[in-house]
């Protein structure tokens, strides 16, 4: 059965993308069926492509909505090519696309089936249109993202030193430890001038350092990896994004797992978050009283971890959205 369009998605058309790292599978519906689907490579000629046979189909940004899902990164240059186009383009959590399939009932997994899927999730869903980050922002997150990239390869090159037995083999990786201690001083004394220069930057993460756990590299992460707050409904879509939420596992009423972050989402921001939810379960009233709730029910110790860090979020997010500093009081008995 057909579902009845959502009153907010009054185009024609609607394209759904399927993105993967290679392909682009693309899905065009007109009202309540399929009428074109295609693949595109996922590189400047298959966008260039992509913007020709829209046209051929006389699916104009003017009538034709488009949504897709996130996927890593690999969905960001051609929802890029199809904005300057003036398209309406949304990107979508995964998780809103499988729950959207689970009350569907759909049972058929391809990746055509996937696009036309997505198409008609956007019709009916109507999810918040797209829109590209500053150039400010783009910067932010370029650094920020060489900073995660490096400090990744620290903990790699601490292990290999640990491990090493040979004199000359230790004091080549104790060298290269130092090197790249002093890349990320730099690119840390470059994030801070950066967000300085910028007045939105710096107010949107100095309202984030009001909160107890989260410092200056954090808060960069957070603003350049969640965006605008806007693109969020509430605080448990933004959790969503990064991958926060817990996914319940189960099969039938037979088989039951524990519950655990279900990881699908932006792993930089998920990540970003471990360090500071451990610092927030001491110092942080809000996350702390959380905290303290969930291990007298008897929580394992990564479970609390993996709360607190879906808690902060929702902090960082509710700081944000507001505009205001941090209130303890606002989470009484948390």
């Amino acid at each position: 059965m057909e579902e009845a369009p959502s009153s907010s998605s009054n185009w024609a058309f609607s394209l759904g993308i399927d993105v993967s790292k290679t392909a682009l599978e693309l899905a065009l519906r007109d009202g309540g069926k399929t009428v074109a689907e295609t693949t595109f490579a996922n590189n400047s000629d298959g966008h260039e492509q992509l913007v020709r046979w829209l046209r051929d189909q006389g699916a104009g940004p003017e009538k034709t909505g488009v949504c897709m899902e996130a996927s890593g990164d690999f969905e960001k240059a051609i929802a890029q090519r199809l904005y300057e186009e003036d398209y309406r383009v949304s990107i979508v959590n995964p998780r809103r696309i499988k729950g959207y399939a689970s009350s569907q009932l759909q049972r058929t997994k391809t990746d055509s089936a996937d696009a036309s899927l997505i198409a008609r999730f956007g019709r009916r869903e109507a999810p918040r249109p797209w829109e590209p980050a500053s150039a400010s922002e783009s910067r932010l997150q370029e650094l920020t993202r060489a900073r995660q990239a490096l400090k990744k390869e620290k903990t790699r090159t601490q292990n290999r030193l640990e491990e090493a037995e040979d004199e000359a083999v230790r004091k080549a990786h104790q060298n290269l430890l130092g090197e790249i201690e002093r890349q990320i001083e730099d690119l840390e004394n470059e994030i801070e001038e950066h967000i300085e220069e910028d007045s939105e930057l710096n107010n949107q993460c100095s309202l984030l350092e009001t909160i107890p756990g989260i410092g200056l590299q954090t808060s960069a992460i957070v603003v350049s990896e969640l965006g605008s707050p806007e693109q969020f409904e509430n605080a448990r879509q933004a959790a969503a994004y990064a991958g926060l939420v817990p996914q319940h596992r189960e099969s039938g009423t037979s088989v039951r797992g524990k519950p655990r972050m279900s990881k699908v989402g932006n792993g930089r921001l998920r990540r970003a978050m471990y360090f500071p939810a451990m610092t927030a379960l001491r110092f942080n009233s809000a996350v702390k009283a959380f905290g303290d709730r969930l291990k007298e029910r008897g929580k394992e110790k990564m479970v609390v971890i993996g709360a607190a860090m879906r808690k902060l979020l929702h902090i960082c997010y509710g700081v944000l959205k507001s505009g205001r500093p941090f209130d303890a009081s606002l989470h009484p008995g948390t």
